[in-house]
This record gives structure tokens, sequence and C-alpha cells, in this order.
């Protein structure tokens, strides 16, 4: 029988989603069972490490975290892809030695242009002190800008491609710098703008992106015996944490999307779906905006490192906090109990624990809530 696993961050993201889903691939590898990575949310911005027992060491974004483990990749209509952002991590992935790279993506997909990224790049860095805590893959506007999404744009000539991207994409960018009382791009800003080799280079790794990827839909599902269902970010940065204002991401980052998939193409059959929220054993965040908890570093862990989350001009650098035990077990109780799945489905609730060999905290001393019935904690890894 398939079975299903979702793995979503607890927090604010960086909690170890990525080493969560690389173990229930290979755990489906061990029992001779494939299995089907699927990035049901968020984009490029997302960063979830692997570390091989071997020592290869990379940042997932556009491939699932199983590709180690052997698993394939599926981006649904969720998932926004960029194609400069996808043949950078192909490139790497194939100098690391890995070659079979399955990956299938919707045709509906999303597709960010250069554009995008320069607008969000441009408005994070006018903001200054009062920045969103963007990555700068240009999520947002690629979202705001409606485009044509993946298998239209792949249908379009060079040409047409080209006259896109040089009229309506450079005119939401100048809309949108506007607005924000930006009426001069900056000087290395517009000799990037002005480059005929932008287009050029987006175009031949859209095309080179075509000739590594497939297009399927939503059946491909059901050609798997486990599907990992890998979120982005955490629950603490979901669209609609309203308490959050600016500082979130602009997609579900819980298990809103992987049940509407799930009730779209598996509602005829029987499943097994282990819903899993992932956290360290502290918080961390990555970005602007308020952080209940906040501490300093040294009161977790001052000899600590992390080489995934290094300070960049966008996000700056990480900040840490303690985990309140309360307001994590409210949260993910209340993701698990929001949506519904289909009637031959048992959904039962884990967590998983990750960097358990930096900080203990209140949660993995709580033996009653280790031994509760409903949540099963899977003590699983240290830094990645």
């Amino acid at each position: 029988m398939r079975d299903i696993k979702a793995v979503i961050g607890a927090n604010y993201g960086d909690e170890g989603k990525g080493l969560m889903t690389d173990f229930f691939a290979a755990e489906a590898a061990e029992a001779g069972r494939t299995a089907l990575v699927i990035l049901s949310n968020g984009g490029a911005q997302r960063g979830h490490t692997v570390t091989t027992p071997g020592g290869v060491r990379h940042v997932f974004h556009h491939f699932g975290s199983g590709n180690f483990a052997g698993a394939a990749s599926w981006l649904p209509r969720f998932y926004i892809v960029n194609p400069m952002i996808f043949m950078n991590e192909y490139e790497e992935l194939t100098v690391k030695g890995l070659r079979d790279l399955r990956i299938f993506m919707d045709p509906e997909c999303p597709v960010t242009t250069p554009f995008d990224m320069i607008t969000n790049q441009i408005l994070e860095e006018n903001r200054g002190a009062k920045r969103h805590g963007s990555c700068g893959t240009g999520i947002w506007e690629t979202l705001l800008r409606q485009g044509p999404g993946l298998e239209k744009m792949l249908d379009m000539t060079d040409n047409e491609i080209t006259a896109y991207l040089k009229g309506p994409c450079r005119e939401q960018m100048q809309k949108r710098l506007a607005a924000a009382g930006i009426d001069d791009i900056p000087g290395n800003w517009r000799e990037i703008i002005e480059d005929e080799g932008l287009v050029a280079n987006y175009i031949a790794d859209l095309r080179a992106m075509a000739g590594i990827a497939e297009l399927k839909s939503g059946d491909i599902l059901k050609d798997y015996d486990r599907l990992i269902f890998e979120n982005g970010q955490g629950l603490l940065l979901d669209r609609n944490r309203r308490e959050f204002g600016c500082h979130t991401t602009p997609s579900n980052t819980g298990l809103r999307n992987p049940a509407a998939l799930i009730r779209e193409y598996l509602k005829d059959e029987a499943c097994d779906a282990e819903i899993c929220y992932v956290t360290r054993t502290y918080l961390t965040r990555h970005g602007a905006g308020p952080f209940p908890g906040q501490c300093d570093k040294a009161e977790i862990n001052p000899d600590m490192q992390d080489l995934t989350n290094v300070p960049n001009p966008h996000q700056g650098t990480m900040r840490y906090g303690k985990l309140d035990e309360k307001s994590f077990r409210r949260r993910i109780r209340e993701d698990f109990d929001s949506e519904r799945l289909p009637g031959g489905f048992t959904k039962r609730m884990t967590v998983g624990l990750t960097h358990i060999n930096e900080y203990t905290s209140p949660l993995t001393q709580s033996a009653d809530y280790i031994s509760n019935k409903e949540t099963k904690v899977i003590r699983r890894g240290s830094t990645p």
C-alpha cells in the first residue's frame, strides 16, 4: 500500500526539513520502495541541507532533499520555478556525483524571470533598516506579475520570450520601483538590466531546464510507493500569520497544499499519512520581523555553526531563541486539525527533533509529551 509523509517546518524555517526528507527517502529505499519528493510550496528561496555519511553536502532548492537516497522530485503548481537557480543547482549536483536526477514539473508552475529577482533585490535594498527579510529570489514579484505558466512559456519562441521580458516584465519592474519612490535605478543594477546577455542567458537556462525536467501533472503521485511532501519555510511564516505583517512568505507553509493535492489526485485510495512537524530544540529566524523568545546565541550554544544560513545582504544574520513548548504544541495541533484527508486515509502526527546535540530544551525532557498517544517524537539528527 502506498504511504505518505508530509514534512512541515514548525517554526520560522531552518528546522531540518531536508534532514527528515532524506531520512524518509532512505527508509523507503532500504525497504525496496520507490519514493517521490513533492516540493509542495515556495520556490528557490528554500534551502534544505543534507549531508551524506560520506561527507557530501548539498543545500537543496529545486530538487527534493531525498535525491541522495534515490528519490525523484515533482514540483506541483504551488512551486515557483526559477530557471537560473535551477541550472546552477543542477550543475552543482552533477559535480557532486548525482547523475540520475529524475525531476518532474507541473505545467502550471509559475516561472520567475530575472526582472522579478532584480525588482525584489532593489526594493529590499531600498528598505534599509525596514527590510522585510526577503531572500531576494523574486518569489512575491513572480506571483504579483501573474505571467504565463511553465508550459505556456516553453511553447513561446525565443523571440516571443524576449519581447515578453523586455516589454511587460520590464514595465512591471519599473511600475513596482516607481510605486516605492525609486525613480532612478542604481547604476550597478542599470548595467545588469541593460546587458543583452541577461535575456539571452535566461532563455538558454529555460531551454536547458526543459531538457532536464519533464512536464507531469499530479497523476504522477500514483506511480510511486512513498510520497514525501517536503514543505518550505515554517508555520510561523505562513501567509496567513497576520501578527507578523510583511515578514512572512506568500505561500501556505502547513498541511494545506499537501492535503489539496492528496484530495485532488488520491481521493479514491486508502493510505497511511504521517504528518511530521520538524523543529530544532531551539528557535531560529533568518530575516527581519518579530521574534518572541529571541535570545543571544550564547544562551543556546556559543560554539555551534550553521554553514547554510550564513549572513547575507537581504536577511542579515541568523537569530536565535528559546522554544516555547505550549505555543509549539498549539500551532502544530491547529495545523494538523485544519485539513481533512479522503475517507480511506489514516492521519497521524509525529514530531521530528533535530540539532539535539546542540541544545537540550524542555521539549526533549518532557516525558509526558514524548509518550503522548497522539504524538510520536522522532529523535533524529544532529547538525546537518
